[in-house]
């Protein structure tokens, strides 16, 4: 794309794939003027998704909704599996990324518990581990009924697009 300094008219080339961001600022080489750049329209939030995320590091719950919170979309969090449920029920979310190692039942129970219940079975599970997972691993978390599995040294941008991806089956 071509872009032009409305300051002194110079003209660039800018390469839109090279960021995720809907708008740039940028600096002018010729004259220094600082200007920004819509590069594609905001993406518009999911409506009337809802998200859980079950992780017993609060710190980790907080990154998460760090992450997410530009999806302008509900979050909900819990610590245990036994919050996760009760969670599960009252507000019936459409995504829960869960913990697998999780203090007393384990990610894989709550997997269990979601896909055996009549009312939750539909929803979405992305599970996540901080351990690292090999392929085969990977293949039992998706064969006990999660949607898909992230490890959590992920990059903010991968979640984003893991979590879309979900919620538009």
């Amino acid at each position: 794309m071509t872009i032009e300094c409305p300051q002194c008219a110079s003209r660039y080339k800018l390469d839109p794939t090279k960021t995720t961001k809907a708008v740039v600022k940028i600096k002018c080489p010729k004259c220094g003027n600082v200007f920004s750049v819509t590069l594609r329209e905001a993406e518009a939030p999911a409506v009337g998704h809802k998200i859980l995320v079950v992780d017993d590091s609060k710190f980790f719950r907080e990154m998460i909704l760090d992450v997410l919170k530009p999806l302008e979309m509900p979050l909900l969090t819990a610590g245990t599996v036994e919050e996760a449920m009760i969670l599960l029920r009252r507000e019936h979310p459409d995504l829960v990324l869960l913990d697998l190692n999780l203090p007393g039942k384990s990610g894989y129970d709550l997997i269990k518990e979601v896909r055996s219940d009549e009312v939750l079975k539909g929803i979405r599970l992305l599970a996540m581990s901080g351990v690292f997972r090999k392929e085969a691993d990977v293949a039992k978390v998706e064969l006990a009924g999660a949607d898909d599995f992230i490890n959590k040294s992920f990059k903010p941008e991968q979640l984003v697009y893991r979590v879309k991806k979900l919620l538009e089956q």
